[in-house]
């Protein structure tokens, strides 16, 4: 498990690193000089907007999520997650790190402040290291404690499905309303 852990991380890491740089590369160039850019501030609104849309549908039930009990778990994906080898690990570390919402959010903040190619990179590098915080702290404590940290991961994965629909409406909700106001904010200034 420690040898997949290790790869999905990896791999994950560096095409979120990849995809990063691109994406900050690219938006760099519509910053202005004297202040954050109409660009950033659409983008930041719609995608604020989006994530707030998103965190609604949750709430209502207009969006399902996946109950806890209810498993998809005869796909051809599902068995070779049961049982994965590092070719398999490594493909999940890019699928589950394809940019989203959130990324894309925070790859737009990071490209407002209309970093160069270096600190673009080292500012991408510090956000990769946040976005994978969790699998590398289950790697450090794998490492250290693999009894404890299987209870802990059982643990706290029970929590997050009994809870998933909660958790994504706030945190949809939050980040979504933060960046919505911000780009409004910035298009009314």
């Amino acid at each position: 498990p420690r040898r997949l852990l290790v790869a999905y991380i990896a791999v994950g890491f560096a095409w979120s690193f990849a995809v990063g740089i691109l994406v900050v590369g690219a938006l760099h160039g519509v910053k202005v000089e004297t202040g954050s850019s109409t660009a950033n501030s659409v983008v930041s609104l719609g995608l604020g907007a989006a994530a707030a849309g998103f965190a609604a549908g949750i709430a209502t039930g207009r969006i399902e999520t996946p109950s806890p009990g209810r498993s998809t778990g005869q796909s051809r994906v599902s068995r070779a997650l049961r049982d994965p080898t590092l070719a398999v690990a490594a493909g999940a570390g890019v699928a589950t790190h394809l940019p989203g919402l959130f990324y894309l959010l925070g790859l737009n903040a990071i490209s407002e402040t209309g970093p160069g190619l270096a600190v673009g990179a080292v500012n991408v590098l510090i956000f990769d290291a946040i976005w994978f915080a969790i699998p590398i702290a289950a790697l450090a404590v794998a490492l250290r404690r693999p009894a404890a940290a299987k209870v802990a991961l059982d643990r706290g994965s029970a929590w997050a499905r009994r809870h998933q629909r909660q958790l994504t409406t706030v945190v949809f909700a939050v980040v979504g309303v933060a960046f919505a106001l911000k780009g409004a904010v910035d298009l009314l200034s």
